[in-house]
């Protein structure tokens, strides 16, 4: 009879740190929607979080699927670039030299990661942001906001969230509190 415990106790330990991990890479994207977003309406002059809550970034990255696929590349490219400079070390040590990347990779290996991580993410949201405010004209859907005193606000929906609807009627930017009594949004 075969003693399984050791191997039922590694599968434990395995899935135990797969659902920290996974845990961990959630609080991660959430944080880099809420980055993504800050950048998007910041294009507005709009302070997002002043208008929103921690329970609207929560689906930002499902919500955006460019936050989604920008942060898989980032990690991506970041893990590329880790592979390679291992690679070049590992196969031409003569040749290799750490100066490609700053000596960094072999100094403070996580430091670093974290660091072009970063720095990869917030490139990639400031581009986000300009190339919606760049294309935000073409692209946003007109609506009518009516209220229940039968108000209608007219303009192109900037975003909305759990308690706001972002409306840019010419060329000014309308937030419009939920609360306020709308009876419908209509999108033209």
């Amino acid at each position: 009879m075969k003693d399984t415990g050791f191997i039922d106790d590694r599968i434990e330990l395995v899935i135990k740190e797969f659902q920290s991990l996974i845990s961990i890479f959630y609080i991660v994207l959430v944080a880099i929607g809420m980055l993504f977003s800050y950048q998007k309406y910041q294009q507005f002059e709009i302070n997002i979080f002043q208008y929103s809550e921690i329970l609207d970034f929560l689906i930002t990255p499902f919500r955006d699927l460019v936050v989604l696929g920008v942060t898989i590349l980032t990690f991506m490219l970041v893990f590329v670039s880790y592979k390679s400079d291992q690679f070049i070390k590992h196969k031409f040590p003569r040749y290799y030299n750490s100066k490609w990347n700053f000596g960094l990779l072999k100094s403070y290996p996580i430091a670093s990661i974290i660091f072009l991580i970063t720095f990869l993410l917030f490139m990639f949201s400031d581009t986000y942001g300009n190339y919606y405010r760049k294309h935000f004209a073409e692209n946003a859907e007109s609506i009518s906001v009516e209220f229940i005193n039968n108000e209608i606000k007219n303009g192109q929906l900037i975003g909305k969230n759990s308690g706001y609807v972002f409306l840019m009627e010419n060329d000014t930017v309308k937030i419009i509190p939920i609360e306020t009594g709308i009876k419908q949004i209509i999108i033209h």
